[in-house]
């Protein structure tokens, strides 16, 4: 008996434990981390006062007053009296190269103009191959005359068009000449054809350098 009364205090106090756990406010979760602001809004065109659509922005006139076609009809036509300009320019510069050089322009032309005639009298191959011997080497001495003309290049209108005739008649002409006896003309219509255009412009050029007077104290330029 005496020790029943003795777990009365124990379990009153244990009981007293529990209640005062389930009585104790529950403590409050912490607080959820904010949310980005969200970005600003694109801006939108101002209404009109009377809530209608956006007003468009004005066009700005063209100061001087064209039309975008006018002005690239403008540029076109600059850009082409530029290129006029230069043109002009060099021609000039070549004529008075060229004139100082004219002596040896005539004996080139000169020379190649016998070479290309000594094979009108040759009627076969064998005639064709004698006069392509007999000429060789009075060709190469020809070559080495006209490289003096503009050793460095790009001063002279013609020394390659004696260069192609010369190696034309050294080779590729008599070559089309034996073709044609055997029949075939192409070849040597194709050389005739190419030997009279630069004959042609070596015959204009040599008229025009020998009629240029360049202006009084100028210097001829070279590249």
């Amino acid at each position: 008996m005496r020790d029943a009364m003795k777990l009365v205090p124990v379990v009153a106090l244990t009981l007293g434990l529990v209640t005062a756990c389930e009585s104790e406010p529950a403590k409050n979760p912490p607080p959820a981390t904010a949310a980005p602001a969200p970005a600003p809004a694109a801006p939108v065109a101002a209404a009109n006062a009377d809530g209608g659509e956006p007003k468009k922005p004005k066009m700005v006139a063209n100061p001087d007053g064209l039309s975008l076609a006018d002005r690239m009809a403008k540029r076109e036509a600059a850009e082409k009296k530029l290129a006029n300009e230069l043109a002009t320019e060099e021609n000039s510069r070549l004529l008075a190269y060229d004139k100082t050089k004219l002596p040896l322009h005539q004996q080139t032309f000169a020379a190649i103009q016998k070479f290309r005639a000594g094979y009108d009298k040759a009627k076969t191959k064998d005639a064709v191959e004698k006069v392509r011997e007999s000429q060789r080497k009075a060709i190469e001495a020809t070559g080495k005359k006209m490289a003096t003309i503009d050793p460095k290049g790009g001063n002279s209108n013609v020394t390659t068009d004696y260069d192609v005739m010369l190696n034309a008649l050294a080779n590729d002409y008599p070559d089309a000449l034996e073709a044609s006896f055997e029949g075939d003309k192409k070849p040597l219509d194709d050389q005739t054809a190419e030997l009279d255009k630069r004959t042609k412009k070596i015959e204009s050029w040599l008229a025009e350098v020998k009629a240029y007077k360049p202006a009084k104290g100028a210097k001829v330029a070279k590249k």
